[in-house]
């Protein structure tokens, strides 16, 4: 069964599956995003890191602010973007 409206989880499953006394997987199971909508949200957290790093200038840590993450997880994003999406895109 998958929830009728699906929304990012802003707390872990862990903690939702203790409250509700039921297993962390099915709490993710209920609430997890559609396959689709989750590769398209991840292709633009990409696509957003690499543009405004290597297109509008900024550096990484100003990336990472923007982004509400780290350094390290904002290169991440951009080596796979440049990796994966531009690649796919010929």
């Amino acid at each position: 069964m998958a929830a009728l409206e699906q929304t990012k989880r802003k707390k872990p499953a862990k903690y939702f599956a203790e409250k509700m006394g039921v297993s962390v997987r099915t709490v993710k199971r209920y609430i997890a995003l559609p396959r689709n909508e989750y590769e398209s949200e991840a292709e633009n957290r990409r696509k957003t890191a690499y543009t405004l790093h290597h297109e509008k200038g900024l550096k990484w840590r100003e990336v990472a602010e923007k982004m509400n993450t780290t350094e390290n997880a904002v290169k991440a994003l951009a080596k796979r973007y440049k990796q994966i999406d531009q690649d796919a895109r010929g």
